[in-house]
């Protein structure tokens, strides 16, 4: 069988997430593999680049993942009678390819020479082979990678097989015909030394790969590669195949999985960049400048594209909860009139008063889901009038802030329930969370509060400052009663900073500064700044009352007094 050649070990304790490329994804999960002898009990995942077997029994030693590259073909067996449905992945390519290439591009990131991007850790084989941003393949970029990779070649057992097998000693190397430039990546002569374009040096081909060392033969005592049956233990080296076999069904539903992932070929589609010899050969222009301004761009345009579907998820999602809500209201009332058919009918025959289970059930769900008529916002398209609409705006917002009472329940605490002032972005901010859906705009909050007084008790009216700032109030906050209640604290405490105002009064610092002015303004009171002026600043500023009011000056003529 081709298990060894072709699959690599993995650490069956850690979870599956945790095994995954940064750029692969999970489609579906089976468990309890059969028939190999080392596998007789497993977890099969399938994801978008690999096939993972995780054994129940020795998870760290006898766990391992395939590469779905090497699927070329699948069989499907159903099963029959005592045998269990089947799962036949035919094998092709060269096992020697994946190592080289998983061994390469495993590790911690590496940087790109040609544009300095630091391309991050975790990305698959395909995606791992060329740079994220400008699209250079590693493999065609020279460097201390490349060039420790050619020192280390004498010395290693497994590399000489890579190598030709009759090269004569004395053979000449053959030269490249260019020769890519590591900062701006055009191809120069082989003769030069520096770039054309860039004035770079250029890397020396002798530095890359000595030599004698690269043209040394192996010796002919080295023992032979191992032969593919080695491997196989005895089976056939031609047939290259894993059959997954499902004993406790979910056959079907797995092999669906498998081949839309097959179809799809994530490792290839997903890394979005040719390979060395297309680059070479010019067929995509991903590298260079031209490659960095083109994936920028793609980026940006994707971010404009998801950002265009999520509104228009949220669009959809308005229209359907607006219909939800109208559903709940249709159905509230179906239930209102139905327990008032029932309450009349309850005098007569006692027994028959109580509400249905049905549609106790129903209204306990819609409270659930916060879908009751109370709670349902007005919209325009519920209304035939414009006046009508603004009418019950002004109905539901009195609600919001002075709280709703009902029959039966504790009454909802309102923004303003235990508060006398309070500013209009706050008001504005509070409405449209409780609405949820159909925000209402600033414009139409300013048409809803001159029709507030009408449904609030006491009466909530607008005020608003010489700075521009607006609150809405109860009667105890306009300036006749607020200027009467300060004067009588100033009167008892004597004189007063805005902080200790403030406290007394509840309300912030700025608010209540805002209100003191407007009583400053009128002639109610007086400050005391004798503290600013000696010491600068205006932390003492102490306000008293105006006792200055209804005093007749000498030399006054009693006619040029004003009351």
């Amino acid at each position: 069988m081709a298990l060894r050649r072709f699959t690599q070990t993995v650490d069956g304790t850690i979870p599956i997430s945790a095994l995954l490329y940064n750029d692969e994804e999970l489609l579906a999960s089976q468990e309890e593999t059969q028939k190999s002898a080392n596998h007789q009990s497993g977890t099969v995942h399938v994801t978008t680049h690999r096939l993972f077997y995780i054994s129940a029994d020795h998870p760290w030693a006898h766990s391992f993942s395939l590469d779905l590259a090497y699927v070329n073909q699948t069989d499907y067996y159903a099963g029959l009678f005592k045998s269990s449905a089947k799962i036949t992945l035919f094998i092709t390519g060269s096992a020697s390819v994946s190592t080289a290439e998983v061994g390469t591009n495993e590790g911690p990131g590496w940087e790109c020479q040609v544009c300095a991007y630091r391309n991050p850790p975790g990305l698959s084989p395909a995606a791992a082979r060329v740079c994220g941003l400008c699209g250079v393949s590693r493999d065609s970029i020279p460097g201390p990678a490349r060039q420790q990779l050619s020192s280390s070649l004498p010395a290693s057992n497994s590399m000489p097989s890579l190598l030709p097998k009759s090269t004569p000693t004395g053979s000449h190397r053959r030269l490249p015909s260019t020769i890519a430039c590591t900062a701006c990546t055009f191809l120069n002569h082989p003769s030069l030394r520096e770039c054309e374009i860039c004035g770079t040096e250029l890397p020396q081909l002798g530095a890359a790969s000595p030599a004698p060392l690269s043209m040394k033969s192996a010796p002919s005592s080295r023992p032979p590669s191992p032969d593919s049956t080695d491997d196989d233990d005895g089976d056939e080296s031609s047939v290259r195949m894993i059959k997954v076999s499902f004993r406790k069904g979910g056959d079907k539903p797995f092999y669906a999985v498998l081949r839309r992932s097959l179809k799809s070929k994530a490792w290839v589609v997903h890394s979005g960049t040719p390979s060395s010899n297309d680059i070479s050969a010019g067929t995509d222009a991903r590298s260079g400048i031209t490659g960095i301004l083109r994936t920028v761009e793609t980026a940006a345009q994707g971010r404009e594209s998801d950002m265009t579907d999520a509104f228009q998820d949220l669009e959809a999602l308005s229209v359907k909860a607006r219909d939800m809500v109208k559903l709940a209201a249709e159905l509230n009332e179906r239930l209102t009139a139905a327990s008032a058919a029932t309450s009349a009918g309850s005098t007569i025959s006692p027994s028959s008063g109580a509400e249905p289970e049905e549609a106790t059930f129903i209204r306990s769900s819609l409270s659930q889901l916060g879908l009751e008529m109370a709670n349902a916002p007005v919209t325009l398209d519920m209304m035939k009038d414009e006046r009508r609409w603004v009418e019950e705006l002004a109905r539901e917002l009195a609600g919001v802030l002075q709280g709703k009472t009902t029959t039966g329940r504790e009454a909802a605490k309102g923004m303003m329930r235990e508060r006398g002032i309070i500013a209009l972005d706050e008001v504005w901010g509070g409405w449209n969370r409780a609405r949820g859906v159909a925000l209402i705009p600033p414009a139409t909050l300013l048409q809803v509060i001159p029709q507030l007084p009408a449904y609030t008790t006491p009466p909530i009216n607008l005020r608003i400052f010489s700075s521009g700032l607006r609150v809405l109030h109860t009667p105890p906050y306009t300036p006749a009663a607020f200027a009467a209640r300060l004067s009588g604290l100033l009167a008892l405490s004597g004189p007063q900073t805005i902080t200790e105002i403030a406290t007394e009064e509840k309300l912030s610092v700025a608010l209540a500064g805002e209100m003191v002015g407007d009583v400053e303004r009128e002639g109610g009171v007086c400050r005391d700044d004798e503290g600013c002026m000696i010491k600068g600043g205006g932390t003492e500023v102490r306000y008293s009352g105006n006792v200055f009011l209804g005093y007749v000056w000498d030399g006054q003529k009693q006619e040029d007094l004003v009351y």
